[in-house]
């Protein structure tokens, strides 16, 4: 499959920018404009086509790691802890170990707060920091300098008076900072469109299960949005690929069913973590954000040339045989196969999960629940019965 790589990624870490506005309320689209910043850096000093592309790519997931500092912190939910923390560097080099990087670099993620005069987390000084966490380390301080509504002088002054970025890349941002354009492409209004304006287009021929490193990635991400559904989709995802075994599947298939599982729940990065982990009973404007994540999922994936089944898949998990699912209504005649076997496992997945309401349910318990659900015309009896067949005896003997 040609994929364009672009697409893949500009897709994908938009909803990270949603993450960032969950935690900091007044702050948009954070990750694009240190990548736009970053880039700007990266095209003065003629990095190449591929080398910029990366730093780019960093650029974009350079806090993908915070979600997971956050629930790993005493103080779960304090953002500005969790960013100030190395915990969200290490996590966040972790998940990108397999993203397709044209010049993998080492520690970029890592890095990215590292000073330039060895006062950062880990003590790493000068040039002994990658040059892209150098870019990005400047550009994530300009970046949070912009969106705090500090003006263009107050930034100059604050960033040539600091002894903690590589003189040579301040050098280069208050050359491009003399033009006003630098700035307004910064807008929330402009910084996508200026970014991909600068973004070299790559296709790459890729297997989806290429992909599907990406998209475990994601996953990672997902799961670590709450504390209480830790490995939900990675669970979704191997109990799919089971299942996708037992069906006989194409192995082309079987990859996208993977993928599906894996960002099934993508868009509950872009559901705020106070009605998410809300302990008590949803008012019904909240049971309408919750249900709005799967139409944000729907839409991040639809915009990746060749994962339109992907999208379908995956979105359609919360729907219904009779109609009364969401957030489309769809019924039995619109789904398919593959989005009433997704349906099926999240459910069984999520009913055999600790949850803090809620002790796991044993295999026949979840079984029970779920006949009784496909004898309310809810979701696919046939699919029920294999999920009861499959793992009956794995259950048996853990």
């Amino acid at each position: 499959m040609d994929f364009n790589v672009n697409e893949l990624l500009n897709s994908l870490s938009y909803t990270l920018d949603y993450v960032e506005k969950d935690l900091i309320s007044d702050v948009t689209n954070h990750g694009r404009r240190v990548a736009y910043i970053a880039a700007r850096i990266g095209q003065k000093i003629r990095l190449s086509n591929t080398e910029l592309f990366d730093l780019i790519s960093y650029s974009l997931l350079h806090d993908n790691g915070v979600t997971k500092s956050l629930i790993q912190m005493p103080d779960p939910g304090n953002y500005q802890k969790a960013e100030l923390s190395r915990m969200h560097c290490v996590e966040g080099e972790k998940n990108i170990v397999f993203f397709p990087f044209f010049h993998k670099v080492p520690n970029v993620i890592l890095y990215h707060h590292e000073h330039y005069d060895g006062s950062g987390f880990f003590g790493i000084s000068g040039k002994k920091i990658p040059m892209f966490s150098r870019i990005i380390a400047l550009a994530d301080s300009i970046a949070i300098c912009f969106s705090e509504g500090k003006k263009k002088a107050d930034i100059e002054i604050w960033i040539k008076r600091a002894c903690i970025f590589d003189r040579d890349f301040v050098d280069v941002f208050l050359e491009l900072s003399r033009n006003i354009e630098f700035w307004l492409n910064m807008d929330d209004n402009f910084v996508f469109q200026a970014l991909r304006a600068i973004m070299p287009s790559f296709h790459r021929e890729s297997s989806y299960q290429e992909m599907h490193t990406v998209s475990s990635i994601f996953s990672n991400i997902i799961d670590a949005k709450s504390p209480f559904t830790g490995s939900h989709s990675r669970g979704i995802s191997e109990k799919t690929g089971i299942l996708c075994d037992y069906y006989q599947f194409d192995r082309d298939t079987y990859w996208k069913m993977r993928i599906a599982a894996d960002l099934h729940d993508l868009g509950k990065l872009m559901v705020p973590n106070e009605i998410l982990d809300k302990p008590g009973t949803l008012t019904p404007s909240e049971i309408a954000v919750i249900q709005s994540h799967t139409f944000y999922t729907r839409k991040t994936l639809e915009g990746i040339t060749g994962f339109e089944e992907i999208a379908d898949w995956a979105a359609n998990h919360h729907e219904k045989l009779n109609g009364k699912g969401y957030p489309y209504g769809f019924d039995a005649d619109r789904l398919d196969f593959n989005s009433r076997l997704l349906g099926c496992v999240d459910i069984y997945q999520a009913l055999t999960e600790d949850r803090p309401y809620r002790p796991p349910m044993s295999h026949r318990k979840a079984i029970a629940l779920m006949r009784n659900m496909a004898g309310q015309n809810l979701i696919d009896s046939s699919i029920v019965e294999d999920i009861n067949r499959v793992f009956e005896s794995a259950c048996a003997t853990a």
